[in-house]
C-alpha cells in the first residue's frame, strides 16, 4: 500500500512539473519562516520545525515531537516617499503554526499590494488571504515521509487607480481595499528522504493554483511551484543548504525561478546565527542576500529574526518569530 502511495504522487509529481503553466500571483515560498529567509530561502531539505508545514510539510516527521511557531514578516519593493511607479509591492505576512510528528496546524495572513500601468494610467490591486491549514504525514519507505497541507483560504482581490503623490500614500489606500470574499481549497505536497548526514527534499505548492476574482475582468491566481532542495550537517551545528525551482512562475510580468544557498551554524547552545542568498535564474541572477539569527528565550524556546535586501537596494524584507520546541 506505501509503494502504491509513492508511485502515485511521483506520477502526480511529474504531470505538475511537466505541464505546469507560469502563473501570476503573489503566494509563495519565501513569505514566512524566518530560519528559513535567514538562510536566504534554502529550507525545503531543513524544515525540521514548525513553519514546515509552509516550507515540505514532511518536515515535521524530522521535527520535534511537538513545536510551534508564532511569525510576522514584511517585504518592500520600492521607496514609500517616491512617486507611485508601476512594478512598486507591499507585502505582510503573519503565520502561527502547530507541528507534531503526526499532524501540524497551521493559520496564517498574506496581504499583498502593488502598483501596475493600466490602461488608463496607474492601478493599485490588493490581495488578502487568510488561511486555515492541516498538514497529515505518511511514511513510505524507511526514512522517506510524504506530507501533504490542505489549505481552506479565504481571499479579496480588489483594484483602484492611483493619484497619490508618494507611494506610501497609495499603498495606504490600497492596503485598506475591500471586495467580495471567495472561499476554496488548496493543497501543498512535500517529499522528503532523510538520513543522518543528508537529507533530499521535493516540495509542490498551490497544487490546484486556485483564482480569486473581483471581476469578470481582474483576476490573480496563486502559483503552483515546483522545488528541489539537498541539505547536509557537515558537523555538530553546521548545516548547508541549497534549493532550486523547477518551473518559472510569473509575478506581474516579472519572471521568478529561484536558486537559493545558505547555512546555519550554532554559537554554543543559546544563539544560531544564519546568512544565505538567492538567484533569480530567470532574471539574469538577480540576487537577493540574507542573514539572520535566533537567541534561546530560555530553553526551547527562540526568537528568531532575519533581514535580506535586493542588490542594488531595491527591495528589502525583514520579520521576527517565537518558536518552540518539546
Amino acid at each position: 500500500m506505501a509503494g502504491g502511495g509513492f508511485r502515485l504522487w511521483l506520477a502526480l509529481l511529474i504531470l505538475v512539473v511537466a505541464g505546469g503553466r507560469p502563473a501570476s500571483a503573489q503566494v509563495l515560498f519565501e513569505v514566512a519562516g524566518e530560519r528559513a529567509l535567514g538562510m536566504g530561502g534554502a529550507f525545503v531539505a531543513v524544515a525540521d520545525d514548525a513553519t514546515a508545514v509552509h516550507w515540505n510539510p514532511a518536515g515535521l516527521a524530522a521535527a520535534q515531537p511537538a513545536g510551534v511557531t508564532i511569525g510576522w514578516h514584511l517585504f518592500q519593493l520600492g521607496n514609500d516617499d517616491l512617486a507611485p511607479a508601476a512594478g512598486q509591492s507591499r507585502a505582510r505576512t503573519s503565520l502561527t503554526s502547530l507541528g507534531t510528528w503526526p499532524l501540524g496546524l497551521s493559520y496564517g495572513g498574506f496581504s499583498h499590494a502593488w502598483i501596475e500601468e493600466g490602461s488608463d494610467g496607474l492601478r493599485g490591486q490588493s490581495l488578502r488571504v487568510s488561511q486555515l491549514g492541516v498538514t497529515v504525514l505518511q511514511s513510505l519507505l524507511p526514512q522517506v515521509v510524504l506530507g501533504s497541507t490542505v489549505k481552506f483560504m479565504r481571499g479579496r482581490l480588489a483594484s483602484t487607480g492611483v493619484g497619490e503623490p508618494t507611494a506610501g500614500d497609495a499603498f495606504d489606500r490600497i492596503t485598506d481595499l475591500d471586495a467580495d470574499a471567495r472561499t476554496t481549497v488548496d493543497f501543498d505536497l512535500g517529499l522528503m528522504a532523510m538520513s543522518r548526514l543528508a537529507r533530499a527534499a521535493v516540495v509542490v505548492k498551490n497544487l490546484r493554483s486556485p483564482v480569486f476574482r473581483e471581476n469578470a475582468e481582474n483576476a490573480t491566481s496563486l502559483p503552483r511551484q515546483v522545488r528541489a532542495g539537498l541539505s547536509v550537517r557537515p558537523a555538530d551545528g553546521v548545516t548547508l543548504a541549497m534549493d532550486v525551482d523547477l518551473n518559472t512562475v510569473d509575478l506581474m510580468g516579472d519572471p521568478r525561478r529561484m536558486f537559493a544557498a545558505g547555512g546555519e551554524l550554532g554559537l554554543g547552545s543559546r544563539v544560531k546565527v544564519r546568512s544565505g542568498v538567492r538567484w533569480n535564474l530567470a532574471r539574469s541572477g538577480q540576487r537577493v542576500g540574507a542573514v539572520g539569527g535566533s537567541v534561546a528565550v530560555r530553553t526551547g524556546l527562540w526568537l528568531d529574526g532575519h533581514y535580506s535586501r535586493g542588490h542594488g537596494g531595491d527591495g528589502q524584507e525583514f520579520g521576527v518569530a517565537l518558536r518552540a520546541g518539546f
